[in-house]
């Protein structure tokens, strides 16, 4: 009896040793199995590659990061400034509606890197719209007696009248050109973007033909405001023509000569002028057509009354911020988004502390 017990005993005791034997070498295979797996996937991920040994990294990782870099480039690409033939801005890939008309119509590259610049101390651009006109030579006369420099916003009318050798004879006495219009009918050139633009170009090709120098600035007739009639196709102008690279000067002082009832009065004339130059205007507007004689007598006080103060007469050269002492406040925020945006200009640091 009793060796029966013991034999029991002895086999259960065996057979636990089996299952505990068998448990332990399952549990060692699955650990093998599952390192051997890790190994594998590891393996997938990086490995070497070739004879040269070098390493690959998953495919998809490297598809995404191209994809954000060419993105990134691509975003570099649009905001850069870029310089095409002849010294020009380009005109850019993939231009639609009037965007990719007059594909030649860009200025050139701005002067001073495009970074705009405050205004000068004691310093003033006498500006003078609608010429050339028989007044003109007279009016370079008596520039040319006080060494003063000024800046001619033209039209084309006055050509068809013998007067382009006066325009030639301002670039080379020193005093600048810009584009006012070719035919100056609101109505006309106001009426879309297409239609500013076929006018635009038709005086820039005169200009540049006549003067051998392409403007880099222009003046809207009326102002940029449209004398506060802005509307939406005025917007899309100004925004297009800082596209294309074109600056435009309004005026933060006048002489008062489009009035008809201080035309003929030299003495208004010369008050309104000294005033705005004390009032630290920059920029004058004036007129330089037939019947503004008053305007040219009332110049022979100020200018040389204006130089015994210290100020100094300068023409425009597309350098100064076109926002500083701004007067058409409508169109100011519009101009300022559109040389922030710009990859042309920049504007001063003067103008972004007054206006952001």
């Amino acid at each position: 009896m009793v060796n029966r017990v013991q034999h029991d005993y002895h086999g259960r005791r065996r057979r636990k040793l089996f299952i505990r034997r068998t448990v332990i070498v399952v549990v060692c295979v699955v650990i093998i199995v599952a390192v051997v797996g890790i190994v594998l996937a590891i393996n997938k991920l990086v490995q070497p590659n070739g004879e040269n040994g070098a390493v690959n990294v998953d495919s998809e990782s490297i598809s995404d990061s191209k994809t954000e870099s060419s993105s990134s480039d691509s975003a570099i690409q649009t905001t850069a400034a870029v310089e095409g033939k002849d010294g020009k801005i380009a005109a850019g890939d993939n231009l639609t509606g009037y965007e990719a008309l007059y594909p030649d119509l860009y200025a050139q590259m701005p002067l001073n890197g495009g970074k705009l610049k405050a205004p000068e101390l004691k310093t003033v651009y006498l500006t003078f719209d609608d010429g050339p006109s028989v007044l003109t030579q007279p009016l370079l006369d008596v520039l040319d007696q006080y060494q003063a420099k000024v800046t001619f916003f033209d039209t084309a009318q006055p050509l068809t009248n013998g007067y382009q050798d006066l325009m030639k004879t301002c670039v080379e006495k020193g005093h600048a050109v810009g584009i006012h219009s070719y035919s100056h009918i609101y109505a006309n050139i106001y009426s879309s973007v297409e239609a500013y633009l076929d006018d635009f170009n038709q005086m820039y090709e005169k200009i540049k033909s006549i003067t051998g120098v392409a403007p880099r600035f222009f003046r809207f007739p009326g102002g940029s405001d449209g004398g506060g009639k802005l509307n939406e196709t005025r917007q899309k102008i100004i925004k297009e023509m800082i596209r294309r690279g074109f600056i435009y000067y309004d005026w933060d002082g006048s002489s008062g000569d489009a009035n008809a009832d201080v035309a003929q009065n030299a003495d208004t004339l010369y008050t309104n002028i000294m005033r705005a130059i004390h009032r630290d205007c920059n920029i004058i507007l004036m007129h330089n057509i037939n019947g503004k004689d008053a305007t040219i007598e009332a110049l022979k006080r100020v200018i040389p009354e204006a130089q015994g103060e210290g100020y100094t007469f300068k023409a425009l050269d597309g350098t100064l911020d076109p926002t500083h002492g701004y007067c058409m406040h409508e169109t100011l925020p519009i101009l300022m988004k559109a040389l922030n945006d710009s990859p042309y200009f920049t504007v001063s640091d003067e103008s972004k502390k007054k206006f952001g």
